[in-house]
Order: structure tokens, then C-alpha cells, then sequence
């Protein structure tokens, strides 16, 4: 184990009636409403059918008290909507300190009673879970095994759609998974592997996503990193060509749904040619469509066609090409209809064009890009008459209090999208098909174990990081490891070397450098040439005076400094629960600061000296230009993680693989499937 510090002829037939009689507005209202009616008879009929015909290994006929307080129509909203669970007080009026359900902080790693009976008596269709709530191997297993509990006891009594952002790289919520370098160190293996570690590594997180009882993983993006000034998918991108990033995509896909789980292209239709995170606002795409298909468009064809993805998600983009319609805000604004709510792009370009059939899914309504400009319910009224299957986190639920006001928000969608349907603006046949569509991909990916609890932990626990599965994982970080400069350093000549000095961020980097550097060492040399090298360190977080630290460098044969450099972007930490004062704060950037002076100074030092330096870069390749300059040779490594082993020593794949590269046991084979700036 491992622990890392870092979506018949009946409804057709009243379908094509619904659409005739919009022509004769004298008996629209009154047919209009008889239809809706004979219609959710009908479909309850349906859905009755297809549920017999499932074949859930676990079925309930207990039903929750309150269930009659929703209509069948009711129940299927609920049924297209995936809510988070990140956090819950139940007892936030008895804490002063807690005032308002936004503040609340507690994370949910054991289903509490109110959200259980939540889950049964909404019929939800989904939950998220996120970094808090996979905090343990045996507390996901029991977890995510409740709320399926929870559940099958619904009035439909069918499980729900349990999602997780895992990507690899530097959106992973569940830290003792194995771990990977993400996207674009996959991508820097391509040259040398092809689609190699797109399959593995994401047959990896599938198996490890089922054991634990997670069905499906919003993943893999891809996303054509076109722009350097990306913020929000920068090294989650397999790269910038449009032909690379779809073969791997595919394959991806191809991978975690052959372990069961579902997989979810994102974010539908591209956006890696924006400078806006959309989790602070709303970003716009201003390319031609021929740009447009050729790039961003491409691979969610290629992946649509060879890959038949089970989920893809939409991103909160503006694309004036793709939809160029207006809407008015909530605050009076006439803005472009973003991507999520554009029926242009998401039926008519990749349900009727690109041949879509799967779950559409929204990404989270609760970022900006759409709270900004939408109400709640106006959101997901419009995300649903666009096109999209299930509206993922509309409505936040913290406290008993939000409960009762989810089951009004639910009430109130039906009431609007009713409304709505009256009035023309959509049809209640592909409401009918969504829920139907959600239903097939449950029934072909959700089985639920028999077994009990402590058997599915000790299965899980065989899987999770188990030596086969590091072994992959050092495996692509060896293979990704790109070598952007080399002053004719590389490899080192260890021969007379006696002294290694590392600049360093933490401890727990010294802790991993060490290993890595002994464990090559030990490999390459004999024991007695090992033990005359010594390693003298400056760690920037204990830094006792300049004098010291300059004398320590003077002192030294070789100097190898890390950095660890990224775009900040909600989407690392979790999504719009961070973004409090803390999130971007003055003493977060001035420790980013300080660690960036004080490289710059150690680079510096050493190039006065004629000291040899080597500069091991983790993270984005776009920002390391400054400090490229002042190093001798430099190595990439993408998106770095540590992890504690079995024995409690910091690993770090990265730099195993870099000091591997160093010493010259391995070559630096990873090209860098991105455009650096000059």
C-alpha cells in the first residue's frame, strides 16, 4: 500500500404529436398538458419494463417513508442529477463556530443517516466523491457500499453512479491509489511507446476504482493543449497534436472500460485553447470551424468512433462558431450561450452529428462559469433542454436544511422544465430517452457484489498499489523523463566525485532525492565508492543563514536542485469548496516566492563557482523557462509525486527516474509532446 504526500413507439408517436400541435396554439395548453400526463403514465410504464429486465445482484422492495412526496416525474429529475457529498455537519446548529452550511468543513467518510435517506427517497442518479471522502482503503470500500445501500432502497431501487476525478498527475483524489505522472508524461512517451502506457496506466486506475466500488471516472481529458497559458489543463493534456491526443484518448477509454468502470471524455468541445480557468469564469473560443474540427473536435470523433466512450462531459465554454446565440443573464447580461447549455453543440454537433449516444454529463454547475450567469434551477433546466443526461453538482447539500431545500429545487426543476416543455422548448420523448439511456449504461456497468464488506476490503486491498501496479507506474515515469537541456553534464561522471548538494523546497523532497540518489549509486558503483560520496543539502523550508548555505555549495562537486512548478487551478485541490481566502493567499504565493529567489540564487552561485548544476523540473514545462537559463542541464518530469512505502520511506517515481537518467542508468527517452516558448 501506498500513502501519497501529495452519465418505443409509444413516446415516439406522442412525441410527433407534441410537435404538430405547436402549430395550432388555440390547442396547445390543454393537449400539451394531457400529453405530459398520459406520457409520465406511460413512461413509469417503461421504466417499470426495464427495470425487471435488469439483472442487479442486489434488489430492495423497502421503500423510503417519504417517496410519495415525489411524482414520477419528480423522481426522474432527481434521477438526471449527481450531487457531491465532499462535506456534511449534521449538528451545524449546535456549533457557533459553523454558522452557515457554506462554512461547513467536515468531510463525509461514513454516509451519514440524513444523506442515506436522501439518496433513497430523491433517486438520485449519481454521487461525486472527492479527496475527502477517500481517505482509507477500508472507509471508500464501506462508503461507497452504503450509498448503494442507500440506493437500491430508492422507489426505482437501482444503484447510482458513484464518479471520481482520477486522472493521474495532478488530479488524483484518492492518494493511496497508485499514483502516476498524468497525461502529458504519457504523452512524452509516445515517441518511444506509442499508446503503451495510455492502456496500462489506465487499466491500472480502472481495476483500482472498481475494488473500492467507484463505477465511473471522469477521465481521460482530452483536451489539445494548444495554448501555453492554460491554466486548467496545461499537463493534463496528452499534448498538442490533435492525432496523438486522440489515439491515446481512445486507448485510454478502451482501458478503463474494459475493467468495468465508465469512462468520460472531457471537456466536450475542447478546452485547450483557453487562458480562463472556468472554475473563476467564462472562457471563449474564437477559432474558425475548420480549426475547430481539426483540433478540439478531433479527438472526441476519433475516441466516439474506435472507442464508444460511455461519458462525456461539456465544458462552461463559449464557442461563437459552434452557437453564436444569446443569452440574459441573471444579472441582465446578453451574453454567448456557453457549450453546457448550447442545444447547438451538445444535440445537434455531437449527439446527431458526431454520433454520440452515451451519458452526457455537464461539468460541475457550481463553478463559475455558470454561476455567474445562471440561477440553480435555470442551469439545469437548460443544460437538460440542450441536451445533457445528468447535471452534475447543481445544488450543494452541507446541512439537514439543505436537504429539505434540495427536494424543493427538485420540485421546482420539474416545474420550470414542464413549463418549459409547454411551451415548445423541448420534447418530453427525449426526456424520456435520457432517463432511458442513463439506465442501459448503469445496467451494463453497475454489479453489485454480493459479497460482504471485509471481502471486498481484503480484495481491494490485494489491488490498490500493489507491486505490479508501482512497477507500471516507475515504468511510465522512467519512460516520460525529458531531458530539455544538457551543457554536456549528462550523464554524470561520478568518478571523483565526493560531494552532492541539493537544493531543495521540504524535507520530504530531501527524504525521496536521497533514496533515489543511494538507490542508483548502489546499482551503478561499488559499496566502497558509495560511501566516500557524501550529500550536503539546503532545504528551503529550515534555511539557517546565507553564509551557510553559500559555504555548503562551495564545498560541493556537483549541485542538483528541484522545482515544482505549476499554473495554479481549483481543479487541483477539488473544485469551488476551495476557493476561500486561503486558496491563492499572500503567504502561499510568497512561500512560492521565496523557493523561487532562493533557486534562482543557488543557480546562480553555481554557475560563478563553475560548479556543475542539474535542475530536476516537475510540473508544467510552460513556466520553467526562467530557470532553464541558469542551469546546466535540466530534466522534466511532468507532474511529480511521493509516497510513503511499506517501510515508510519517501518515494518519489520522478526522481528515481531522474537520477536514474543522471547517474546514467537509464537514457532520457521522453520527448515533450508541447511547444515551449522562446
Amino acid at each position: 500500500m501506498r500513502d501519497n504526500i501529495q452519465n418505443d413507439s409509444a413516446t415516439a408517436l406522442l412525441g410527433n404529436l407534441f410537435t404538430s400541435i405547436q402549430k395550432n396554439k388555440r390547442v396547445h395548453l390543454v393537449l400539451s398538458a394531457l400529453i405530459m400526463v398520459v406520457s409520465i403514465t406511460l413512461s413509469a410504464c417503461q421504466s417499470q419494463a426495464t427495470e425487471n429486465n435488469m439483472t442487479y445482484k442486489l434488489t430492495s422492495t423497502h421503500k423510503p417513508d417519504n417517496t410519495s412526496a415525489f411524482t414520477p416525474f419528480e423522481q426522474k429529475i432527481a434521477e438526471k442529477i449527481s450531487l457531491d457529498i465532499r462535506y456534511f455537519c449534521s449538528d451545524i446548529n449546535s456549533k457557533p463556530s459553523v454558522p452557515t452550511s457554506k462554512h461547513c468543513r467536515q468531510p463525509v467518510t461514513e454516509l451519514p443517516e440524513e444523506l442515506a435517506q436522501m439518496i433513497s427517497s430523491t433517486n438520485i442518479g449519481g454521487i461525486v466523491l472527492f479527496a475527502e471522502n477517500v481517505q482509507e482503503i477500508a472507509q471508500v470500500v464501506k462508503l461507497t457500499h452504503d450509498i448503494q445501500q442507500a440506493s437500491i432502497k430508492s422507489v426505482q431501487g437501482k444503484p447510482l453512479i458513484i464518479s471520481i476525478d482520477q486522472e493521474g498527475g495532478r488530479v488524483a483524489r484518492f492518494t493511496k491509489m497508485t499514483g502516476f505522472a498524468g497525461n502529458m508524461a504519457i504523452g512524452a512517451s509516445y515517441p518511444e511507446h506509442g499508446i503503451h502506457f495510455a492502456s496500462q496506466v489506465n487499466a491500472v486506475i480502472a481495476k483500482e476504482l472498481k475494488v473500492l466500488g467507484i463505477n465511473n471516472n471522469y477521465a481521460p481529458v482530452v483536451d489539445v493543449n494548444t495554448n501555453a497559458d492554460n491554466p486548467v489543463i496545461n499537463t493534463r493534456s496528452f499534448g498538442q497534436s490533435p492525432t496523438q491526443v486522440a489515439e491515446l484518448g481512445a486507448s485510454a477509454v478502451n482501458a478503463i472500460q474494459a475493467e468495468g468502470v465508465m469512462a468520460t471524455l472531457k471537456h466536450f468541445p475542447g478546452h485547450g485553447d483557453t487562458h480562463v480557468d472556468s472554475h473563476l469564469g467564462l472562457p471563449r473560443v474564437d477559432q474558425n470551424r475548420v480549426t475547430i474540427d481539426n483540433i478540439d473536435l478531433a479527438p472526441f470523433a476519433w475516441a466516439i468512433k474506435y472507442s464508444q466512450p460511455a461519458m462525456i462531459m461539456t465544458a462552461h465554454i463559449q464557442y461563437p462558431i459552434l452557437d453564436n446565440s444569446v443569452f440574459v443573464s441573471k444579472s441582465g447580461e446578453k451574453l454567448i450561450r456557453p457549450a453546457t447549455m448550447s442545444r447547438k453543440i451538445l444535440t445537434d454537433l455531437l449527439r446527431d452529428e458526431l454520433a454520440f449516444d452515451g451519458i452526457i454529463a455537464t461539468d460541475a454547475l457550481d463553478m463559475a462559469g455558470v454561476t455567474h450567469f445562471f440561477t440553480d434551477v435555470e442551469a439545469v433546466v437548460e443544460t437538460f433542454i440542450a441536451g445533457a443526461d445528468l447535471a452534475v453538482m447543481p445544488f450543494k447539500v452541507r446541512t439537514p436544511k439543505d436537504i429539505t431545500a434540495f427536494y424543493a429545487f427538485i420540485k421546482e426543476v420539474a416545474r420550470v422544465l414542464t413549463r418549459r416543455s409547454n411551451q415548445g422548448d423541448y420534447r418530453l420523448a427525449e426526456f424520456e430517452q435520457s432517463i432511458t439511456r442513463l439506465n442501459r449504461y448503469k445496467q451494463q456497468y453497475i454489479e453489485l457484489s454480493n459479497e460482504s464488506v471485509a471481502q471486498q476490503l481484503k480484495s481491494a486491498q490485494a489491488v490498490i498499489a500493489n507491486e505490479e501496479h508501482l512497477i507500471t507506474e516507475q515504468a511510465l515515469a522512467n519512460s516520460a523523463v525529458t531531458l530539455l537541456k544538457n551543457k554536456q553534464v549528462l550523464p554524470l561522471n561520478v568518478t571523483g566525485v565526493k560531494r552532492l548538494h541539493f537544493v531543495i523546497a521540504n524535507q520530504q523532497e530531501l527524504a525521496a532525492l536521497t533514496y533515489a540518489t543511494k538507490r542508483v549509486l548502489t546499482k551503478m558503483l561499488p559499496a566502497s565508492e558509495v560511501e566516500k560520496i557524501t550529500i550536503s543539502h539546503l532545504v528551503a523550508d529550515s534555511v539557517e543563514s546565507n553564509t551557510n548555505m553559500n559555504t555548503l555549495l562551495s564545498k560541493a562537486d556537483v549541485v542538483i536542485a528541484t522545482l515544482d512548478i505549476k499554473t495554479a487551478s481549483l481543479v487541483d485541490l477539488g473544485g469551488m469548496d476551495d476557493l476561500a481566502p486561503s486558496y491563492g493567499s499572500a503567504a502561499q504565493q510568497q512561500e512560492k516566492l521565496t523557493y523561487a529567489t532562493l533557486l534562482k540564487q543557488q543557480l546562480t552561485l553555481a554557475g560563478n563557482l563553475n560548479k556543475p548544476s542539474i535542475l530536476i523540473a516537475k510540473g508544467s514545462p510552460f513556466l520553467i523557462n526562467e530557470y532553464t537559463v541558469l542551469a546546466d542541464a535540466v530534466l522534466l518530469n511532468f507532474d511529480d509525486r511521493i509516497y510513503n512505502s511499506t517501510t515508510q520511506q519517501k518515494i518519489s517515481p520522478g526522481f528515481n527516474a531522474s537520477m536514474a537518467v543522471i547517474i546514467g542508468e537509464i537514457q532520457a527517452l521522453g520527448q515533450l509532446p508541447v511547444t515551449l516558448k522562446n
